[in-house]
This record gives C-alpha cells, sequence and structure tokens, in this order.
C-alpha cells in the first residue's frame, strides 16, 4: 500500500470515528431530552392530581354543609353561586394546565369564599335558634292574652273599680298598611313585598285612667314569613326580664286618653318575602296589641 492510499484510509477512518462521536453525543442529548420530558410529564400529572384533590376536597365539604344545614342555605344563594362559579373556572385551568401557582392562588381564593360561607351559615344558625327561643315565648305570651278580654271600648268606671293588672296601656284596631314610595315621595299601597318601602303600622292608644300619664315608649316588632325580625341594627329592648329585638320605636305623650298613633318602619336594604307578616306592639314591657298582614 503506498502512501496515498494510507492516507485515503486513514481519513476514511478519522471520518468515521468523528461520525461515531456526533451520532453518540446526539443519542445522549436526546436521552436527556427524552428523560427531562418524561420528568416534567411527572410533574404536571402530579400537580394536576394534587390540585384535583384540593379543588375536590373543597367542594365536598360545601356540599356537606350544605345538606347539613338544609333551608338555611337558601338565604345564601348569591354566595352558593359565587362559589360553584370560582370551582367550575378552577376546574378549566386544571384540565388546560395552566400555571401551576395560578390555579393554587384560585383554590386559595375559593378557600377564603367558603370559609366566609361557613361563617355565614353559622351565624344563621344562631339567629334562627334564637329565634325559635324567642316564638316559643311569643306562643306562651299569646295563649295567656288570649284568655283575657280585649275591648275596644273600657267604661271609664269599671277601669277605675278595678285593682288587678288591667292599670298598662293596650293599643286597640291595630293595623298595617304596605306602601310603595315614588321617586318623586309620592306613597301608594302595594301587596307585592318587592315593591314595599314602607310598613306603617297604625292603632288606637287606648284611655286608661290606672296608668301613670307622661312619656311612653311604644315598640313595633315586625316578623317576617320565616320569622326574621326586620330591623334596620341591633335594636333591642326589654321584655318580661329578656331582651328581645325591635323594628321600630316611637315615643308619645299620653295623658290617660285614647290617642291615635302611626308609626313607619322603612326596610331599606331589608329583604322582604311573599307570605304573612306578624305585628306585635309593646310597651312597659308588655305585648298591648297585634295583627298580621299578607304580602305576595
Amino acid at each position: 500500500m503506498d502512501k496515498r492510499q494510507k492516507r485515503v484510509y486513514q481519513g476514511i477512518i478519522l471520518f468515521l470515528l468523528l461520525l461515531i462521536i456526533v451520532l453518540v453525543w446526539k443519542l445522549v442529548t436526546i436521552k436527556t431530552g427524552v428523560d427531562t420530558i418524561i420528568i416534567e410529564k411527572e410533574k404536571a400529572i402530579a400537580q394536576t392530581t394534587e390540585l384535583q384533590t384540593e379543588l375536590d376536597a373543597l367542594m365536598a365539604e360545601h356540599y356537606r354543609i350544605k345538606d347539613e344545614y338544609g333551608m338555611l342555605t337558601d338565604q345564601l344563594s348569591a354566595k352558593d353561586s359565587l362559589i360553584m362559579s370560582q370551582a367550575h373556572e378552577i376546574e378549566k385551568l386544571i384540565n388546560s394546565q395552566a400555571d401551576y401557582r395560578r390555579i393554587k392562588r384560585q383554590l386559595d381564593y375559593l378557600r377564603d369564599i367558603t370559609q366566609g360561607y361557613v361563617g355565614q351559615i353559622d351565624s344563621l344558625y344562631e339567629i334562627n335558634q334564637q329565634l325559635t327561643e324567642e316564638n316559643q315565648v311569643i306562643r306562651k305570651d299569646l295563649l295567656s292574652e288570649q284568655q283575657r278580654t280585649f275591648e275596644l271600648v273600657q267604661d271609664k268606671e269599671d277601669l277605675k273599680g278595678q285593682l288587678t293588672s288591667e292599670a298598662y296601656l293596650r293599643a286597640y284596631a291595630v293595623n298595617a298598611k304596605t306602601i310603595s314610595v315614588r321617586s318623586n315621595g309620592k306613597e301608594s299601597e302595594t301587596d307585592k313585598a318587592r315593591r314595599t318601602d314602607v310598613i306603617r303600622v297604625c292603632f288606637t292608644l287606648g284611655e286608661n285612667s290606672l296608668v301613670p300619664a307622661g312619656t311612653k315608649d311604644l315598640y313595633i316588632r315586625i316578623a317576617r314569613p320565616d320569622n326574621l325580625i326586620l330591623t334596620q341594627g341591633s335594636y333591642s329592648f326589654l321584655y318580661q326580664g329578656e331582651r328581645i329585638q325591635f323594628s321600630e320605636k316611637t315615643s308619645v305623650q299620653y295623658n290617660k286618653k285614647s290617642q291615635n298613633v302611626c308609626v313607619s318602619y322603612r326596610r331599606g336594604d331589608v329583604e322582604l318575602l311573599p307570605g304573612v307578616y306578624h305585628v306585635n306592639v309593646f310597651a312597659d314591657e308588655k305585648m298591648i296589641g297585634e295583627c298580621t298582614f299578607k304580602l305576595n
């Protein structure tokens, strides 16, 4: 073999060695890339599973609360709709494999909403328990009051002759009007719950010579069909040794003569439900009159 042929063979061998080196490098690079893709894929699957598990746990707890508290949750339908909407949005983000941190932030926000929902449910439950206890007291008092005779007109001499528990005020002809107020201030009666702006309770404060003259505080207590007391704040008064809520209050100068009284309750942001409402009038820690009205 002459020198020329030898150089050709050496060149071929060198080329093949270089080719082998390049192919080996390519193989290693591809394998590394595949391994990286597999790792990232496994990580993505693990994160997706984690996020889905967290979402499922939050929603399972939400459904459990709804089942446990039943009809109380109907009063929080807006908050429930927000929770369902947020859960649906997170579900879409998980399915589309969106950014992990973004979904975590959405889950944290959903957790805050559900915790607030539970807090409101607990508050409603406590209020409902209090109202149930108050209603038991009121029913007991009503049964007692039904054993007595309420008369619209009392003879003055008969009242003087009584030395019993008749020395307290009475409200006669109690009635409630539901009124809609237009933008120009004009009022008109309505029987629609959604249109009612004012509930005006009117009655006659009866003549009673046994009641001391002077300033008398009168409390109006209006209960919705679900027994929630209509009130714009934490208004309460003393009744038979306990503090109970009232809707509106007025003070009158009582001179032992009968007089007409009207008290207006403005609903503000308070929701009015269709159904039968109960109105009670109180004075001097006694219930002195009552009536009902209905809204459609």
